[in-house]
């Protein structure tokens, strides 16, 4: 099990990722909430944004450099644009997914304090281990944890199967186009699988193991990784759709609307399917889940602004690193956001997760002009209908940005 673990590549890595908020709220609640209704707009954003993340595996397999890089060689544009895709995640996205990590923590462990409280005090833990070295001692565990994770969840979607449809309930829900539809159509999409910054990660883990077996790890390998990877994101995110579906939305149970609830209803949804026995084993996997995640976000995110920001002021490439400055500025962030900016916990989510659009048109497009460049070799060049494909997805990016705009404003 070990070494098989240990074969793992960054697609894996994308998908143990991508099993966060997106797949436990937001798939759950469009289960819980539309039925199958939503099930048709998982799909389609996932095929949609697939060009930005083949567009990385191949600049990284082709040049050995991360798309920063290939941000950095294109102009300093495309960097600002970068910049704002990691400001977002590295203060909204982090708070998001800290206030969830938290939900589980009150639900599992019953604890007396408010999901904006218990996220700081884990945001602030998360962010000493990370100083202190402690979370890499932990990285195989949790690896083997999402991998059960996520066995476990195709496991309950399966036995959840036979439940669809029963006493004659139906598994659609009546949508109506109104404002708060087009709210949570826009939550959704948002962080399906994974915010648009996930592909520029993608890149950097393609070429962390090409430096270490750069024999073994080619292109075909690193496309056949991704589209492994990737596919296994949109699967999980299915099987939480059903799951909400099968489980709450035929029962008409209410989606609660703060993380300690939440997350007991998110963790009944597997006892009920699979058994009480399996609580201990869920509630283990759930935690390393969002946790393993927290503790990613606050470690790459402060690395790579200082990357950008030493771009921007030309620093010299062997000055000291300013991480800690950084994840500082990044945890006072969260706390401030989930201290005294936080309406609820859903609203937050919403906002959060709808917040990925801000900047992901122009990453799809700068992700294509990477692919462009002269240090790319003409056999990676994206053909005629990966280009189509990607212009069809900056456009659905676009209209969805515009969507999240207007809806803020009005």
């Amino acid at each position: 099990m070990r070494k098989w673990l240990g074969r793992l590549g960054p697609g894996m890595m994308l998908a143990a990722v991508a099993i966060g908020v997106s797949h436990l709220v937001q798939s759950t609640r469009a289960g819980a909430d539309y039925g199958l209704s939503f099930a048709w707009l998982i799909a389609l954003i996932v095929v949609l944004k697939y060009p930005a993340f083949r567009f990385a595996a191949d600049y990284a397999t082709a040049t050995g450099e991360s798309l920063v890089n290939g941000y950095a060689r294109h102009s300093r544009l495309a960097l600002a644009w970068l910049a704002v895709a990691f400001f977002v995640d590295m203060f909204i996205a982090s708070a998001a997914v800290s206030l969830v990590t938290a939900g589980l923590f009150i639900s599992i462990f019953d604890l007396p304090f408010s999901g904006p409280q218990v996220a700081v005090a884990l945001t602030v833990l998360s962010a000493a281990l990370l100083l202190n070295g402690q979370y890499q001692k932990a990285e195989r565990i949790v690896r083997v944890l999402v991998v059960l994770f996520s066995i476990l969840s195709v496991l309950a979607m399966l036995l959840a199967l036979p439940l669809l449809g029963s006493d004659g309930r139906d598994l659609f829900a009546e949508v109506t186009p109104d404002r708060a539809t087009a709210v949570f159509v826009i939550a959704v999409a948002g962080w399906m699988p994974m915010p648009m910054t996930g592909a520029i990660f993608q890149s950097m883990w393609i070429c962390e193991r090409r430096r270490a077996n750069p024999a073994e790890f080619g292109r075909k390998q690193a496309l056949l990784d991704l589209d492994v990877g990737y596919g296994l994101a949109l699967v999980l995110a299915l099987c939480f759709v059903v799951l909400g579906t099968a489980v709450l939305f035929q029962t008409d149970r209410v989606v609660p609307q703060n993380a300690g609830a939440f997350a007991t209803e998110l963790l009944s949804i597997f006892t009920s399917v699979i058994g009480n026995w399996s609580y201990p084993v869920i509630a283990t996997a759930a935690i390393a889940v969002m946790w393993s995640t927290l503790l990613a976000l606050l470690d790459a995110l402060p690395r790579v602004s200082d990357q950008l920001v030493g771009v921007f002021t030309s620093r010299e490439p062997d000055a000291p690193s300013r991480y800690t400055l950084f994840l500082a500025a990044q945890v006072i962030g969260v706390s401030v956001l989930l201290l005294f900016l936080m309406r609820g916990f859903t609203a937050y989510i919403d906002f959060a997760t709808s917040a990925a659009f801000i900047a992901a048109p122009a990453l799809a497009y700068y992700n294509y002009r990477t692919m462009l460049a002269e240090n790319v070799a003409a056999e990676y060049r994206p053909g005629r209908a990966l280009v189509i494909w990607n212009w069809i997805s900056i456009v659905a990016l676009a209209i969805f940005a515009l969507g999240f705009l207007a809806l803020r404003i009005i």
